[in-house]
This record gives structure tokens, sequence and C-alpha cells, in this order.
């Protein structure tokens, strides 16, 4: 069986629900039972649109609604 795809676990909720918290738990025990696993966390807040992005989230600098949902988008694609 050639080029076998993995699952991709998505954790939604709002700011200061935890998702990290049980993004790492989840890891850790997929890790546990042998199964690869990564964690993923946007926004990458390390990168310049990942700054810029905090600042909007932290009420520091307001945006456009529109252009937030591009930033977040071009966020994703500096991972890749």
């Amino acid at each position: 069986m050639a080029g076998r795809r993995g699952a991709l676990i998505v954790l939604e909720g709002v700011d200061r629900a935890g998702k990290s918290t049980q993004g790492r738990r989840l890891v850790e025990a997929l890790r546990a039972d042998g199964h690869r696993a990564d964690l993923l966390r946007f926004p990458e807040r390390t990168t310049e649109i990942g700054r810029l992005i905090s600042s909007y989230l932290l009420k520091e600098k307001n945006l456009e609604d529109h252009t937030v949902h591009l930033l977040f988008s071009a966020n994703r694609w500096e991972h890749v």
C-alpha cells in the first residue's frame, strides 16, 4: 500500500480554552501508543505575519476583518 495518509485532528475553540494543552496531551498519548504525531499551532506567532496577527488578537492593532482572514491564511502558508 503506497502513500498511506494519516489523520488530521483539529481542535477548535475560543482563546484560552485549553486547545494547546489538549493538543499536547493528545500528541503525547498518540506517541506513547507508537504513532507518529506532530502538533501544529496557529497562528504561528514567531513569524512577521504571526506577530501582526498576535498584536491584532491582543487588541494592540486594529485591522479590517478581511485583512485578518488573509493574514491567517498567509500564516499557514508560511509553515508549508
